[in-house]
């Protein structure tokens, strides 16, 4: 029989007596009565005030995670009654736990909330030591539960991501940092897809979404797991915005993103292409259709070119429009001398995908020097490697036009570039430092911009600089109340990881709005990577990254096949096993419910809740239950809480599956 815990949001006023009652009967040692395993949360004012309990309880899951990860195996299940248990002698014992350095973080620092510097580097927060240890053990079904709690396209994100989360990794002072986004890729490329059961509406609003890029389906897979109604509107025919349009398949074939966005639409999501909002489907039309909120996330994607002579010649493209025609139009011509001007991913793709399409010299016109490339340095090489030629520190001052034909470009050398806030540079040219490139085509990638045709105007979005659009900067609401925006609209072109994080922050607040909660809240301090102390173990011994295969360069040029063709399972275990897990805590990172928690102590140990089952097995209630003046609180066999209670559902935030089993439900508060 299953056992259940039930909280009442309505009945609670927020006493802690549960909190001090649980610290009291575990003997844990003093500190605030608002313990970590039960979070305290009050917003707005009297008497307009919501107070709500987290519970975290263990649900002695069928194959515990944390067990597997645990250093010093302090976690095992006990075969009787399939309880797991802690073994506090253990914990933190013998094998270390994380290498930071405490005593360097300050007295303010505790174990239990410390974070890896890859996980302070994540936009999207995820628990990147957690799904690594997991990969290492061979666990690859729960790595990949793991990575989806915070990341809605992880066959994506295994592929295309800037992955700020390398650049942070502490394994660089060894040798090299751990290929984690290789890692992500390789178990979404080799678990099984299963397709969730369709996630039932518990809201009466829904929310509208004005673009299928990675910030609204973000957007999306949270609302969804929220309980609201989610419709995505995408003017293109397929889905995915500019991960469909801009990226060429041999760095995300078509079929990866689509396993990403079949999760999302079994999940419930509603995804309409070929539906544009504008003349025909307003946001005016949206808001009268019943939608609670309108999110815009319609991204950046008009092209740039450089106001130069000769820049409007036939054979002169932007780099969106030219990625545009890769991915869909049935043939692309481009000449047999190409430049492409910029230093980013997009110019990449541009020159590379110039090589496979028949160019037989191609040539990337950068300002920046080589060190200072924005391009991820694998594209770099790999790009170099199909015969792409990177000259550095130039500007186009002339496109040359022969026969109504682009037929060269002049450039300068350029010194003392600098960019300003809104990334725009600052130069001068090099006297004396001219020359001509002989070409048949130009690509500009220099940068992109937002498309609100049909969105502007009465009752749409209103642009701000840069043509992006006009939010505020903490909860991206614009200046009509439930009308949002986020990813590359509002910030200009970025990252797929940004563009994520972007729409999960909206998301948020969208829930916040559609709930009547006091919108703004006051956001937890950033931590910076580089702030975290860490110290590592002089007998750690070098493990070199393991090498990503690739196809053959000359298979390269002759198809658009995926380039970068995954680790083995035996090079994905040797990879993960390299992580020096820096924080600590692996058994929280990897518990779906946040069950084990850490109390401020000195050498803090693990605990976790599970419902006082040596009391359940005496026929008496958890201590918090039993302590609680209001009776907010009950505990029991689920299938008597659920008629007892009638109307209840699950408690939002916690992972569903057939596995894990959640037990716990939840009687949300009423609000005023």
């Amino acid at each position: 029989m299953q056992t259940g815990f039930y909280f009442d949001q309505a009945r609670c006023t927020g006493c802690f007596t549960c909190s001090v009652a649980c610290k009291d009967w575990h003997d844990i040692p003093a500190g605030p009565a608002n313990w970590i395993r039960i979070n305290y949360r009050e917003d707005g004012k009297f008497p307009k005030v919501f107070v709500s309990y987290v519970a975290s309880p263990c649900y002695h899951c069928k194959e515990p995670v944390c067990a597997y990860v645990c250093p010093n195996e302090a976690l095992t299940k006990r075969e009787e009654d399939g309880i797991v248990v802690v073994d506090r002698e253990k914990c933190r014992g013998d094998k270390p736990c994380g290498i930071v350095s405490e005593a360097a973080m300050g007295p303010g620092y505790l174990y239990g909330e410390g974070l890896a510097p890859c996980q302070a580097a994540c936009p999207a927060g995820l628990r990147i030591p957690g799904y690594v240890a997991l990969i290492a053990k061979g666990k690859y079904e729960a790595a990949l539960d793991l990575i989806r709690q915070n990341m809605p396209l992880p066959s994506v994100c295994g592929r295309v991501c800037l992955h700020p989360c390398e650049t942070a990794c502490r394994r660089k002072d060894v040798e090299e940092p751990i290929a984690i986004m290789a890692l992500k890729g390789f178990v979404a490329n080799n678990v099984s897809q299963q397709l969730p059961e369709r996630l039932a509406q518990v809201h009466e609003d829904k929310v509208a979404i004005v673009g299928s890029g990675p910030a609204g389906l973000a957007a999306a897979y949270d609302l969804i797991r929220a309980g609201y109604g989610v419709t995505v509107f995408e003017s293109m025919p397929v889905a995915g915005g500019m991960l469909s349009a801009g990226i060429p398949e041999h760095r995300l074939p078509r079929a990866a993103l689509k396993k990403d966005i079949d999760y999302i639409r079994a999940l419930g999501v509603e995804i309409k292409t070929s539906t544009p909002i504008g003349p025909g489907l307003s946001v005016d039309d949206l808001f009268n259709g019943g939608y609670g909120a309108v999110l815009v996330t319609v991204g950046a994607h008009k092209g740039q070119k450089l106001d130069i002579p000769g820049a409007d010649l036939p054979g002169v493209l932007t780099g969106t429009a030219f990625m545009w025609d890769v991915n869909f139009a049935e043939k692309v011509k481009v000449g047999e001398r190409v430049l492409v001007v910029g230093g980013g991913n997009v110019a990449m793709d541009c020159a590379r995908s110039s090589r496979r399409l028949g160019a037989r010299e191609v040539t990337v016109a950068t300002l920046e020097c080589r060190a200072d490339l924005p391009a991820d340095a694998d594209e770099i090489v790999q790009a170099e490697q199909e015969g792409v030629r990177v000259d550095c520190e130039l500007t186009p001052v002339r496109i040359l036009g022969e026969g109504g034909k682009v037929s060269g470009v002049e450039v300068l050398g350029v010194s003392g570039l600098q960019f300003d806030a809104q990334g725009r540079p600052s130069f001068q040219t090099v006297a004396g430092s001219g020359k001509t490139f002989p070409v048949d085509t130009v690509i500009f990638a220099i940068g992109q911009t937002p498309d609100l045709t049909g969105l502007s105007g009465k009752g749409g979005v209103t642009a701000g600089a840069l043509g992006a659009v006009a939010v505020d900067d903490e909860t991206l609401m614009s200046s009509r109340p439930g009308l949002f925006a986020a990813g590359d609209c509002v910030t200009g072109a970025t990252s797929v990881i940004d563009a994520i994080a972007s729409g999960q922050k909206a998301a948020f607040y969208i829930n916040r709005y559609l709930q009547g909660d006091v919108l703004r809240v006051l956001s937890e301090k950033a931590v910076d990577p580089a702030d975290i102390k860490t110290e590592i173990p002089a007998d750690v011994q070098k493990a070199p990254r393991q090498a990503m295969p690739l196809l053959g360069q000359a298979e390269r040029l002759s198809s658009f096949k995926e380039v970068a063709l995954g680790y083995s399972s035996e090079a994905a275990m040797e990879e993960a096993k390299r992580c020096l897990n820096c924080a600590g805590h692996l058994c929280k990172d990897v518990c779906p419910y946040s069950a084990p928690q850490f109390a401020a102590e000195e050498k803090a140990k693990m605990q976790k809740c599970d419902l006082c089952v040596d009391r359940l097995a005496e026929n008496k209630k958890p201590i918090c239950v039993e302590a609680c003046p209001v009776r907010a609180l009950d505990a029991g066999p689920l299938d008597q809480l659920m008629a007892k209670y009638g109307q209840v559902r699950d408690a939002y935030g916690f992972v569903y599956s057939a596995t894990l089993e959640p037990s716990i439900i939840n009687k949300p508060k009423k609000r005023p």
